[in-house]
C-alpha cells in the first residue's frame, strides 16, 4: 500500500489576524471558529470538597478554583453554593463565600434534620454571561443520615400491561418507619420527564396504605417512564421516584460513532459504539452485525460500555446490530448510513505527546485542507492531495499546540468541514504530584508526616498551590469522585463521561482513547452557522444584592441614608432619589454564621418598605432546573443506609419531624443551640465538632475554641430590633478544627482528620505537612489537588490507622 509523509507547517495566529495560507480565504474557517468560540465562551470553575459522602450535622470543607475567566478576574467576588436534593430538586442550603484572586474558601455545617439520599452541590460565581450564570460546577454527594423520616414510600411495578385496558399499573405502599400502614395519606404523582409529561394526579392511600397508579402502557418510552411521587401525612413529607421498566426492544440505548464523523462507503472505517441500559448505566455487551439477515461479525463493549470495530461498508447497504442477551438476539439497531463519497480519518491512538500520526483516506481522488485547532485558535494547517482509496499517512508536529484536547478538521475544496477527530496533545506534560508519607501504617492519635513535590516529565520541580484533605476512605465514593485534572482537560470540554475503575480518568490511556472516540463527537454542528453574522459581543453583568425602598408604597423623591454592619464594620450609603441601591460586596463580608445588619437612618422607620433582591432568589430556580445527569454507573457505591459511616459523637438513630416548608437556615434549638447555631459541649468547647449537642453559650463567659480560650461575644440574632433588617452575608473561611489529642476524655471521631484550604508547594526541596490521626481506624485517603506553574495537578495516597 502506497503511503506518503506530508510535512505540516505551523500557522500561529489570533482570530483578529487572517490566515495568509492560500487556501484559507477571508470569512471562512477562522471566522466560523471565532463565532463558535464567542457563542460557547464560559469560565471554568472547580470546587475541591473534602469528601463526597457526608452525614447529617457533618462539616463540609471546600476550596474553589477559578481556572478560566471571561472577564477581569477582580470582578469575581462571590461564590454562591447551593445544596440540592436530587429526589425533588428542593434547595436544602444556600450560602455565599468570598472569591479573591480566583480562589474561594469555606465550610458548611449540614442540618441535623437532613435525610439520607443523593444530593448535589451547585456552585456559581457572581458573573453572568448574556443574562445566565457564567460558571457552574456540580458536585454530586451522598448523605447518610442518622435521622429517620417516619414516612416510607415503596414503588413497584404491579402490572406491565393489562390486556383489556391496555394500562400498566405501579403500586405505591406507604408505611411508617416501623412498618405500620399509613391510611388516608395524600399522594401527588407525575408520570413523565421534563416536557414529556404523560399523566398527573392526586389520590389518597387506602386502609392498608396503598394506591394503584395506572398509565397507558403503549405510550411509555425512555422519555416519559419516570414516576415521581410526593407522599404527605400530617406534617411529614416523602419523595420517591420509580422508572417503569421498558420492553426489551427499548431497554438499551445503542449509539454508533464513525471515526471522523461519517461512515464512508467502500473504505475501511473505524466505528466507536456505546451501550447503556434505560437508566444510563454502562453495559458490557456482545452483539452481532447483520446485513440482509446475514451475520457479518461479532462486536463487544468493555466495562465502560464503549467499544470499537473496523467495518468495510458497501454502497446502498443497510447494516443493523442485534445485542446478545442470555443466548438470544434482541433489538434491532441501525448503523448510520455510509456516504457514497467522502473522507475518513483514522488514529491508532488519540494520545499524542510531541507528534501524532493519522491516516487520511478518500474513496475518490480529492483535494482537502487539514487544520488543527481548539475552537479558539488554529495552530496547524496544510493542503492534502488524496489519491482514490490510497491512505495517506500524515505526521503532525505538536510543538505549537497547547496541552489538552484539540481537534483535527478536514475541509473540502469549498472550505466545508467533511471530517473531524479529537485528540489529546502533550499528555506527558500534565503536572505530577509526589506524596511521601513517613510510614504506611499509623496508630490512633499518631503524628503523620508528609512531604510533597511537584515535578514535570523531566523531573524538574516547580511551585504550586494545593488544597489537602485527609478523610476516611469510605467517605470517598467512586461514583461521585471528581478531580481537578479530569475536570479541566476532559469533563469541562466533553459530554458526561462514564466512570472508570479508579475514579481517576486521566491516568487511564485506554479509557482516554475510548472517550475521545465517542464522547466528543460534534458532527460539525458549528459550521451550520457559517452564513450567519458574527454574534454580538457577550454581555457580562453580575448578580447583585439590590435594595428598593418605598414610603407608603410610593417611590421616594429624595435619597435615603442606610447603614450596614458586618463583622464589626459599619458602612454608610445613600440610595438614589428613587430609593434604589446596590450593596457593594465589600459591605456584605462577614465571619461565618454572622449576619449583616441593615438599618435606615430615619426616625419614622415604620413608614418605609424595603424590598431586597438577594441573588439567591434569582439563582435558586436556575439550579433547580439544572439538567443534571447523574453518572449512573453502578460501581463503588456505599449501601443506602448508614452502614460503614461513623456519625459524629456516636449519635443514634432518631426520628425527626420533616416540615412542609423548608427552612434554609439551620435550626439547632433541640440541641440547645442559639439562633446563630452556637453551643458549648460537655468539655466547655465552643461549637465542638466531636460533640454536636450541648448547652447554649453565655455572653461574657470564657470557652475553648480551636485550642484557645475566648470570651463569647453573644449572638447578633438574639439582639435583633424592629428597626434592623438581617441579611445573609458573604462568609469568610473559618479555621479547620484541630482536636486536642492529649485530652483523653474528648473522643476524636470526625471523618476528616485534616483539611487545609491552601498550601504553597515550593520548588526548592520537599514541602512538609504534619497532622495527627484521630480515634477512628481503617484506611484514610490523602487527596491533594490544585494549580501550579505547569497547569492543574492531582494526587492521592492511602494510609492505614490501627489501634
Amino acid at each position: 500500500m502506497f503511503k506518503r509523509l506530508i510535512p505540516v507547517f505551523v500557522v500561529a495566529f489570533l482570530f483578529s489576524i487572517q490566515l495568509n495560507a492560500q487556501f484559507i480565504k477571508s470569512d471562512s474557517l477562522a471566522r466560523i471558529l471565532e463565532k463558535y468560540s464567542l457563542q460557547n465562551k464560559s469560565s471554568v470553575l472547580f470546587i475541591h470538597f473534602d469528601k463526597n459522602v457526608y452525614t447529617n450535622n457533618d462539616q463540609v470543607w471546600f476550596t474553589g478554583y477559578l481556572l478560566k475567566n471571561v472577564t477581569d478576574i477582580n470582578r469575581y467576588n462571590t461564590l454562591y453554593l447551593s445544596l440540592i436534593n436530587n429526589k425533588d430538586s428542593s434547595v436544602v442550603l444556600q450560602h455565599k463565600f468570598l472569591i479573591d484572586k480566583g480562589f474561594s474558601f469555606g465550610s458548611i455545617t449540614l442540618p441535623d434534620s437532613i435525610q439520607s439520599g443523593d444530593y448535589r452541590f451547585v456552585a456559581n460565581t457572581n458573573i453572568k454571561l448574556n443574562g445566565k450564570p457564567d460558571a457552574e460546577f456540580v458536585q454530586p454527594v451522598a448523605i447518610k443520615s442518622t435521622t429517620i423520616n417516619p414516612l416510607s414510600a415503596n414503588l413497584s411495578l404491579f402490572k406491565s400491561n393489562d390486556e383489556k385496558t391496555g394500562n400498566g399499573t405501579v403500586l405505591l405502599k406507604a408505611l411508617t418507619s416501623d412498618n405500620r400502614f399509613i391510611p388516608n395519606a395524600e399522594v401527588s404523582y407525575i408520570i413523565g420527564r421534563d416536557t414529556h409529561i404523560l399523566k398527573t394526579g392526586k389520590a389518597k392511600t387506602n386502609v392498608i396504605g396503598e394506591i394503584m397508579i395506572d398509565y397507558p402502557a403503549g405510550k411509555i418510552t425512555a422519555e416519559n417512564n419516570l414516576v415521581s411521587v410526593t407522599l404527605k401525612k400530617d406534617k411529614y413529607l416523602r419523595y420517591e421516584k420509580f422508572d417503569i421498566p421498558l420492553d426489551n426492544v427499548n431497554q438499551y440505548q445503542v449509539n454508533f460513532y464513525p471515526e471522523g464523523g461519517y461512515m464512508v462507503a467502500n473504505l475501511k472505517n473505524k466505528i466507536g459504539w456505546e451501550v447503556k441500559d434505560a437508566e444510563g448505566s454502562a453495559i458490557s455487551a456482545k452483539a452481532v452485525i447483520f446485513v440482509d439477515n446475514k451475520a457479518l461479525d461479532t462486536i463487544y463493549t468493555n466495562a465502560t460500555g464503549i467499544g470499537s470495530f473496523l467495518f468495510y461498508p458497501q454502497s446502498n447497504q443497510k447494516y443493523t446490530v442485534k445485542l446478545l442477551k442470555d443466548g438470544n438476539l434482541i433489538g434491532n439497531y441501525g448503523i448510520p448510513a455510509s456516504l457514497s463519497k467522502g473522507v475518513n480519518i483514522k488514529l491508532n491512538t488519540a494520545i499524542g505527546n510531541d507528534e501524532l500520526k493519522i491516516l487520511v483516506e478518500s474513496n475518490s481522488a480529492d483535494k482537502v485542507f487539514l487544520t488543527v485547532h481548539n475552537y479558539e485558535n488554529i495552530y496547524l494547517a496544510t493542503e492534502l492531495k488524496l489519491p482514490k482509496k490510497n491512505p495517506l499517512s500524515v505526521l503532525l508536529k505538536l510543538d505549537a499546540i497547547p496541552a489538552g484536547i484539540n481537534t483535527i478538521t478536514l475541509l473540502d475544496s469549498l472550505y466545508r468541514p467533511i471530517a473531524e477527530r479529537l485528540f489529546f496533545a502533550h499528555y506527558d506534560e500534565i503536572a505530577q504530584l509526589q506524596i511521601d508519607a513517613d510510614k504506611e501504617q499509623y496508630n490512633t492519635r499518631d503524628s503523620v508526616k508528609l512531604r510533597l513535590k511537584l515535578f514535570d516529565k523531566k523531573g524538574s520541580q516547580f511551585d504550586g498551590v494545593v488544597s489537602i484533605a485527609v478523610v476516611q476512605a469510605n467517605r470517598v465514593s467512586l461514583i461521585n469522585k471528581k478531580n481537578i485534572v479530569d475536570y479541566t482537560h476532559l469533563e469541562s470540554n466533553l459530554t458526561s463521561l462514564p466512570a472508570n475503575s479508579s475514579g481517576i480518568k486521566f491516568n487511564d490511556l485506554n479509557y482516554l482513547d475510548d472517550v475521545l472516540l465517542v464522547k466528543g463527537w460534534r458532527k460539525y454542528k458549528w459550521p451550520q452557522q457559517k452564513d450567519i453574522l458574527l454574534a454580538d459581543e457577550n454581555k457580562i453583568s453580575e448578580f447583585e444584592y439590590a435594595l428598593r425602598i418605598t414610603k407608603g408604597k410610593k417611590t421616594l423623591k429624595l435619597p435615603l441614608s442606610i447603614n450596614t454592619i458586618a463583622a464589626g464594620n459599619i458602612n454608610n450609603f445613600n440610595t438614589d432619589s428613587a430609593g434604589k441601591f446596590v450593596l457593594p460586596f465589600q459591605s456584605l463580608i462577614t465571619e461565618q454564621k454572622s449576619k449583616v445588619w441593615l438599618s435606615l437612618n430615619d426616625k419614622n422607620l415604620l413608614a418605609y418598605d424595603v424590598k431586597i433582591n438577594d441573588p439567591f432568589e434569582e439563582i435558586k430556580p436556575l439550579v433547580q432546573k439544572l439538567n443534571y445527569e447523574k453518572d449512573s454507573k453502578k460501581m463503588g457505591m456505599l449501601s443506602s443506609g448508614i452502614e460503614n459511616v461513623n456519625a459524629l459523637a456516636g449519635i443514634r438513630l432518631n426520628e425527626v419531624t420533616v416540615r412542609k416548608s423548608k427552612d434554609n437556615s439551620i435550626s439547632f434549638a433541640s440541641f440547645g443551640r442559639n439562633a446563630c447555631g452556637d453551643y458549648v459541649c460537655q468539655n466547655r468547647i465552643l461549637n465542638c465538632q466531636n460533640h454536636p449537642v450541648g448547652t447554649m453559650p453565655v455572653k461574657g463567659q470564657s470557652y475553648s475554641s480551636n485550642g484557645h480560650m475566648i470570651i463569647y461575644q453573644g449572638c447578633m440574632e438574639d439582639r435583633v430590633k424592629p428597626n434592623f433588617l438581617i441579611l445573609n452575608g458573604i462568609s469568610l473561611p473559618k479555621e479547620f478544627y484541630v482536636a486536642d489529642i492529649k485530652n483523653k476524655n474528648e473522643p476524636i471521631n470526625f471523618a476528616t482528620v485534616y483539611w487545609n484550604y491552601q498550601t504553597f508547594v515550593n520548588k526548592e526541596g520537599a514541602t512538609p505537612i504534619t497532622f495527627t490521626s484521630g480515634d477512628l481506624t481503617g484506611e484514610f485517603k490523602i487527596i491533594i489537588q490544585g494549580v501550579t506553574e505547569n497547569g492543574v495537578v492531582y494526587g492521592e495516597q492511602t494510609i492505614t490507622v490501627k489501634k
